[in-house]
């Protein structure tokens, strides 16, 4: 009896004991890893994990997709099963672009996949693409891609955009138009040249400057100068852009024009009269020009029958002025001229030889003394006039015979 009770027993016993087990065993959920096994009382191991941490350089310049999910904010962290790959985006915002990663990940492939054996933390570097002064008169574009390195060859992410108030004063030959703006931090350096465009007043232009001949200088701290820099002029903008690799003092730089060195030329020789009497003042008459615009001296020199008669310096500033010398020769001859080169002639005429003295006039006999003109006078008259016709009748009247 005890025996056939066993035997139907047992079977029923056991399955009561199993079933429980059973169900434990189907419906029992998986448990992520790295989390105490739910229904154990946590005493099972955990599976390994680690912690990635992301942040962004600067902020609001773009995000960090984790796994195709972009984190709400940042610094973001986020667990992860010890081996696995992650990926990672850098996605940057609307006027940034993306430069490099940081921290346990160098380089700039992006989108990149870490295997992460360890704790991690990965800093994605975002640069604007522009930057303007606070008075808007200074815009510098930096092609996307570029790498900016600060001078410990760290990324940059920012540049320091100041007004210098008390610049290095201008060269000489130059005027400073507008505001000098320093552009830092120093030692920083690009992989390509960025483009600086710099506005103006055309009003503060110097009146002897042309517009077109503006161009932007940096500041060469170790030479303390002004280097000048290729340059483009926009007169309908009012603008000067440039390209530069490296950071600097900056301004428009207006060049004054050198002025032409002085060059003189003597010209338009003239002599008057050409020919003159002894002693007559002769006026020699020469136009000198300075050909150039800087102020010089400029000696003229006459010669008379290659021997020097006079020397005159005058002083000019670019233009002309005519020059006059006087001269009087006592001696007839020709008398050659040389003034700086220009040669030419006049001719002194001998004195004329004076006429002959007029002779005197005759005086009429002096009747002798005592005769009565008014007598004897018609006395003569009748004798002459008798000896005159009285033949001429006589002749007349024997023709008629």
């Amino acid at each position: 009896m005890n025996s056939k009770l066993l035997k139907i027993a047992l079977p029923r016993l056991i399955l009561v004991l199993m079933l429980p087990m059973l169900v434990m065993l189907f419906t029992a959920k998986p448990v992520e890893a790295g989390c105490p096994c739910e229904g154990d009382g946590g005493s099972s191991p955990p599976r390994a994990t680690r912690t990635v941490s992301v942040d962004v350089i600067p902020s609001g310049g773009g995000d960090v997709a984790v796994k195709g999910r972009v984190p709400s904010s940042y610094p973001y962290k986020r667990t992860v099963t010890k081996g696995n790959r992650v990926q990672f985006e850098a996605q940057p915002a609307p006027g940034y672009y993306f430069v490099s990663w940081s921290g346990d990940l160098i380089g700039n492939d992006n989108p990149t996949d870490v295997r992460i054996n360890t704790n991690t933390t990965i800093v994605a570097h975002f640069f604007p693409e522009e930057f303007v002064s606070e008075d808007e008169m200074l815009h510098i574009v930096i092609p996307e891609g570029t790498i900016v390195l600060d001078k410990d060859g760290e990324p940059l992410t920012s540049l320091e955009l100041t007004i210098n108030e008390t610049p290095l004063p201008p060269p000489p030959e130059a005027n400073i138009v507008g505001l000098t703006y320093d552009l830092g931090p120093d030692e920083a350096s690009f992989d390509q040249a960025i483009t600086i465009t710099c506005s103006y007043d055309p009003y503060e232009i110097p009146l002897e400057v042309a517009e077109e001949e503006l161009v932007i200088a940096y500041c060469d701290e170790e030479v303390g100068e002004w280097l000048e820099l290729p340059s483009v002029v926009d007169t309908v903008n009012n603008t000067v852009t440039t390209l530069v690799d490296h950071l600097s003092t900056f301004t428009i730089v207006a060049p004054v024009p050198i002025p032409a060195p002085a060059a003189f030329t003597s010209s338009s020789l003239s002599i008057f009269p050409p020919e003159a009497n002894i002693g007559e003042t002769v006026r020699i008459n020469v136009l000198v020009t300075n050909t150039g615009e800087q102020e010089a001296s400029y000696t003229v020199t006459l010669k008379i029958n290659e021997m020097i008669e006079e020397t005159r310096e005058i002083t000019l500033a670019g233009g002309s002025e005519t020059v006059t010398f006087y001269t009087a020769k006592d001696m007839a001859g020709s008398y050659s001229v040389a003034i700086n080169g220009l040669t030419g002639s006049f001719t002194v005429r001998p004195a004329p030889i004076p006429p002959a003295p007029p002779a005197p006039p005759v005086a009429p006999p002096t009747p002798p003394p005592g005769v009565k003109w008014t007598i004897l006078g018609p006395i003569i008259a009748v004798v002459i006039f008798l000896a005159i016709f009285l033949p001429i009748r006589v002749r007349r009247r024997r023709a008629f015979r």
